[in-house]
C-alpha cells in the first residue's frame, strides 16, 4: 500500500528475457541466492510473502481453525502458512479431486467429496464454525457460502479478487455475527525477506508444486494450461 512502492515499476516486468530492477527494489527486495535454495523454490518468494501478509491480517491466532479454499499453488502455501501460525485444524476444499488431493499432501484436512465438508466443518468445531476462512477463487459469489462456514465473531479473507461488484452478505449478517470481512493484494519488502527466509530454512515445502516447466518461447502454452486448469504451477524459464 505504499504509494512510493507503487511508483516503482519493474520494466518490462515479468515473462522477458532480462528485466531492468530499480535500485530500492534492489535494495530492499534482492536477496542473494544460498547454495542449498534451487532457483525453482525461490521463485515462490513472491506469491509466498503475499500469503505471509494474508495469515497476518486474518489476525489468526494459535489453537484457531482455518479453511482455506482452493487449495492450489497458493492455497498450499496458506496450508502451511497457517499451520506455522499455530492453527489446531486446517481444513482445504475445492471441487477438483486433484487439487483436494494437493492439500492433503500439505497438511489440509479435506472431505473426500465436496458435500462432506459441512460435517468436516462441524466435526472439527464442535459445530461452532472455523475461526477464519481463507478464500483463493470464487470472487464475490464465494462469500455467502464461506460466511456459512465460519463461527460467529470469525473471519472471513480474500486473497484474491474476481469477478462481483457487491458483496452478497447482508449487513444484518455481518452485524449481528459480528463478521469481519479482510482482504489482501500484494505484499511488503519485510514479508519477502520472511518469505525467502522461510524457503531457504525449509520450512514451507513447494515440492510437487510446479506441474510444467516451460521455456519462455512456450509461454502461451503455459497461460493456456492454467486458463484450462490443467496446471498447479508453471514454472518458464527465460
Amino acid at each position: 500500500m505504499c504509494r512510493h512502492f507503487k511508483r516503482i515499476n519493474l520494466d518490462p516486468g515479468g515473462f522477458a528475457e532480462l528485466v531492468r530492477v530499480p535500485a530500492p527494489n534492489v535494495e530492499h527486495a534482492a536477496f542473494r541466492l544460498p547454495p542449498e535454495l534451487s532457483e525453482e523454490a525461490a521463485s515462490f518468494t513472491e506469491p509466498l510473502a503475499c500469503c505471509l501478509r494474508a495469515v497476518k491480517r486474518t489476525g489468526l491466532a494459535p489453537g484457531d481453525t482455518a479453511l482455506v479454499v482452493g487449495p492450489g499453488s497458493i492455497g498450499c502455501l496458506l496450508v502451511q502458512l497457517v499451520t506455522l501460525a499455530g492453527a489446531s485444524t486446517v481444513l482445504g476444499d475445492d471441487v477438483r479431486p486433484e487439487r483436494r488431493a494437493l492439500g492433503r499432501s500439505v497438511g489440509a484436512r479435506v472431505a473426500d467429496d465436496p458435500a462432506g465438508l459441512d460435517a468436516l466443518v462441524a466435526r472439527v468445531s464442535a459445530g461452532r464454525g472455523v475461526d477464519c476462512v481463507v478464500t483463493t477463487a470464487g470472487g464475490a459469489a464465494a462469500l455467502p457460502v464461506a460466511a456459512a462456514r465460519v463461527r460467529d465473531g470469525g473471519t472471513l479473507h480474500y486473497f484474491a479478487g474476481g469477478a462481483g461488484e457487491s458483496l452478497p452478505l447482508g449487513l444484518a449478517a455481518l452485524y449481528h455475527r459480528e463478521l469481519t470481512i479482510g482482504s489482501t493484494y500484494s505484499s511488503s519488502p519485510a514479508e519477502l525477506a520472511e518469505a525467502f527466509e522461510l524457503l531457504a530454512r525449509g520450512r514451507v515445502r513447494v515440492a510437487g508444486l510446479i506441474s510444467h516447466r516451460l521455456p519462455l518461447a512456450r509461454l502461451g502454452e503455459g497461460i493456456e494450461l492454467m486458463g484450462r486448469h490443467e496446471a498447479v504451477k508453471v514454472y518458464v524459464t527465460p
